[in-house]
């Protein structure tokens, strides 16, 4: 389970078996809290798939993150998908 990006208390990240079968996506879940279910945001279109245990303001929030960091998470995704080594993104 790749960490693709971190943003204040939202993780980003890819379930390998994922990339390999799906479309650019990502899952989205708070750093901290017990058995939560992940959000699953699609990179290209930002449409929600699945908006998990997030409330409405933290999948705005996502959904805004994801937009304007869109092009280096697909990238991100892409390298997950090809097998490369990735480096957690500390979006600020």
């Amino acid at each position: 389970m790749p960490k693709i990006a971190i943003y204040k208390f939202l993780t980003f990240f890819i379930f390998a078996f994922d990339a390999i079968n799906e479309p650019p996506h990502l899952h989205i879940a708070k750093e901290k809290g017990n058995r939560q279910r992940s959000a699953k945001i699609w990179l290209q279109t930002l449409k929600v798939a699945d908006k998990g245990s997030l409330s409405e303001t933290d999948l705005k929030q996502a959904l805004k993150v994801i937009k304007e960091n869109q092009t280096i998470l697909i990238e991100s995704f892409n390298n997950v998908k090809a097998g490369k080594k990735i480096t957690t993104i500390k979006i600020k």
